[in-house]
């Protein structure tokens, strides 16, 4: 009973030995890399972040503790020359929000290294005044006269700067820019079904987007399903499946018998083109050509007199629906981004 205890004792501390080194190799590597960029590129953002990581994986270090302190003091130091400027530069932006960066993410840490100093007195007075700066950047910004895209990049360099001041102000203008690049889109198809197979195309189209009713496609795009052009309205976009050509060819049938039983195998191609048609509001319209194909097989075998056969209908349907579901997920966003 002794030997296991002890065997016991020993592998978990065996364990916990392997685990902390390697934990510290990590954090090692982390700090190393960190210099690197430090050193061709100076203080920023990656850089920072990079060495905190490696401090939280090993906190005993002191390339790292006086690294960190280093950095700590070169970006209080270029802080308190820009609080000295009655302007401010999206260069000195950056500048700020990288010293509050360090400071922050520095605090998740803290307890594993006390023999870092921050002077916190400091810090909070400088974030108070790099809050109203902040503030009056993104006021004075130019919101009205740019493009989709570019109020985008805005949102997204309003958050970062916003991420750790938590404006009141910012986070209203950036609540008022999604809503104005917010984007619904709706599908639909003008095609005039006469076979089978082209209602099929058209039910599995629907079914498509039912499935997928609501779907952030990115960049505040948002799939609302399948409906028709009349039910387009303004920031709406609207996409029409112009289908030009469906078919299905068979490319190979072949017959096995094994064991007196019959098994016919028949290999098809199932073939869909057509063109996207684009609507919306504040633009004309444009086409774009797209076109898919996928290959299946159909089996009937007889057994004993038993016709046993897969349904096609089933087979045909699963990959339509799967392709339409496909386009709708990965392609509808770049249509509308290129327009």
């Amino acid at each position: 009973m002794k030997k296991l205890k002890y065997f016991i004792i020993s592998f978990a501390l065996l364990f916990f030995l392997g685990c902390s080194a390697i934990m510290t190799s990590i954090g090692n590597n982390k700090i190393n890399n960190s210099i690197n960029i430090y050193n061709s590129r100076g203080i920023t953002t990656d850089g920072t972040l990079e060495l905190i990581s490696g401090l939280d994986y090993a906190p005993d270090s002191q390339i790292g503790i006086s690294q960190y302190k280093k950095q700590y003091s070169d970006i209080t130091t270029t802080k308190n020359n820009i609080l000295k400027n009655k302007y401010f530069s999206q260069r000195d932006i950056n500048a700020l929000n990288l010293y509050i960066l360090t400071i922050e993410e520095f605090k998740k840490i803290s307890p594993k290294i006390p023999e870092i100093k921050i002077d916190y007195n400091d810090f909070n007075k400088s974030k108070i005044k790099i809050k109203q700066i902040f503030e009056e950047f993104v006021l004075k910004d130019e919101k009205l006269y740019i493009s989709r895209n570019q109020k985008i990049q805005n949102i997204n360099y309003y958050k970062k700067i916003n991420k750790y001041i938590n404006s009141y102000v910012i986070n209203s203008i950036i609540l008022n820019l999604e809503n104005d690049v917010t984007i619904n889109l709706y599908i639909g198809s003008s095609f005039q079904s006469f076979s089978k197979l082209d209602y099929l195309v058209t039910n599995s189209l629907a079914h498509a987007a039912d499935i997928n009713r609501n779907r952030n496609l990115g960049n505040y795009i948002f799939f609302k399903g399948f409906t028709s052009f009349k039910a387009d309205k303004s920031k709406n976009y609207y996409i029409d499946f112009n289908f030009s050509n469906i078919y299905i060819r068979t490319l190979e049938t072949k017959e096995e018998v094994k064991e007196n039983n019959k098994l016919f195998i028949a290999r098809k191609k199932i073939t869909i083109s057509g063109y996207y048609k684009i609507y919306s509001q504040n633009s004309t319209s444009y086409n774009k050509y797209f076109e898919f194909n996928e290959n299946y097989s159909i089996k009937m075998k007889e057994n004993n007199g038993t016709t046993l056969f897969d349904d096609e209908y089933d087979i045909v349907k699963n990959i339509l629906e799967n392709k339409f579901s496909n386009i709708i997920k990965f392609d509808l966003n770049n249509l509308i981004n290129k327009k």
